[in-house]
């Protein structure tokens, strides 16, 4: 059993708690946040609040702290916690910058405690399976990938409008589907994209080509400026020689309340459906961390090395944008 503080109660901090309800080798101990939360979710929680981070820290009832702050205050939190001998989970990104992740790898090393960042997506069923048929005889050698995530800006909280606090879409959004093509398709050789900028400076909207190594290619796109309304979207096509994968679903405004859902395999002429086992990916996400700090086990979904490979590859992105060029790859 692994006792978890939870740090931030925002969307994604009760989105971790609910998950770990459903977890039977973890319980959350203690939740650190600035207000006490009212609302159904945590009303039967019966374990403690406190609002003081370093409080948190030096309690002897937890053993992992999730980390589900604001991006900007991530590297301060997980140094902390390292330095109190905490293991540590963090929702992605990480960081915004190369620096600050080895800064922070640097840290839970020298402290011997683990970190596991959140790359949702290789944790999704739909996307768990996409993963299969790529290591099988059903999708070998695809050389197309194309993929959409499409939403409005969140609307809980302003710090998502600033690019040094959140790394805008960029950052927040496409990281998803990117970290997602990489880890189809490996790594990559060359960066082409376009985008918008808000009024702060953040990436808004991003279009970005991919070339691998292999020579496949992937055209991803992401949004956080949709019109209120707009359903939030997430799409991905993988393509062979012979045949397609094709995977869309669209929701709420947030990836709440699902009410369109296509996924279909293309094999030569013929169309079939994909069934895919209902499971909920934050779930199968902490439950997968918890069970390697159980075990002892490495980490093989999502190594640390691949997420400094992702924050490298988000920076080329970037200078992309903001040259309007191709760039090469050189890491």
């Amino acid at each position: 059993m692994k006792r978890i503080g939870l740090v931030g109660l925002g969307f994604i901090g009760k989105t971790h708690f609910e998950a770990y309800r459903k977890i039977p080798h973890a319980e959350v101990t203690a939740i650190c946040t600035k207000g006490k939360s009212n609302d159904e979710l945590t009303a039967s929680f019966e374990g403690a609040f406190v609002s003081d981070y370093d409080e948190l820290l030096q309690r002897e009832d937890i053993d992992v702290v999730d980390i589900c702050v604001p991006t900007f205050l991530h590297e301060e939190y997980i140094t902390k916690a390292a330095k109190a001998g905490k293991h540590i989970i963090c929702e992605k990104p990480l960081t915004l910058s190369e620096k600050a992740a080895d800064r922070m790898y640097d840290v839970i090393g020298k402290y011997d405690v683990r970190l596991f960042v959140g790359h949702v997506l290789r944790f999704w069923p739909e996307y768990q399976t996409i993963k299969a048929y790529s290591e099988s005889g059903k999708l070998n050698n695809i050389d197309t990938i194309h993929a959409e995530r499409l939403g409005q800006l969140p609307a809980w909280s302003e710090w998502f409008q600033h690019p040094e606090k959140s790394g805008g879409a960029l950052f927040d959004l496409h990281i998803h589907d990117i970290d997602f093509a990489y880890y189809l398709l490996g790594e990559v050789e060359s960066v082409y994209a376009v985008g918008h900028q808000n009024q702060y400076g953040a990436w808004d909207q991003i279009i970005t080509t991919l070339t691998f190594k292999n020579q496949a290619k992937a055209v991803l796109e992401a949004s956080q400026r949709m019109p209120h309304g707009y359903p939030f979207t997430m799409s991905l096509r993988a393509q062979t020689s012979e045949n397609v994968l094709d995977f869309q679903v669209k929701a709420g405004e947030n990836i709440e309340s699902i009410h369109d859902r296509h996924f279909v395999f293309y094999e030569g002429e013929q169309k079939k459906m994909v069934d895919v086992e209902e499971a909920d990916a934050f779930v199968n996400e902490l439950n997968y961390f918890i069970d390697c700090m159980e075990k002892d086990q490495e980490n093989q979904i999502v190594p640390l090395d691949d997420v400094l490979y992702i924050i490298k590859l988000l920076k080329v992105i970037e200078k992309s944008l903001v040259i309007g060029r191709e760039v090469q790859i050189s890491f």
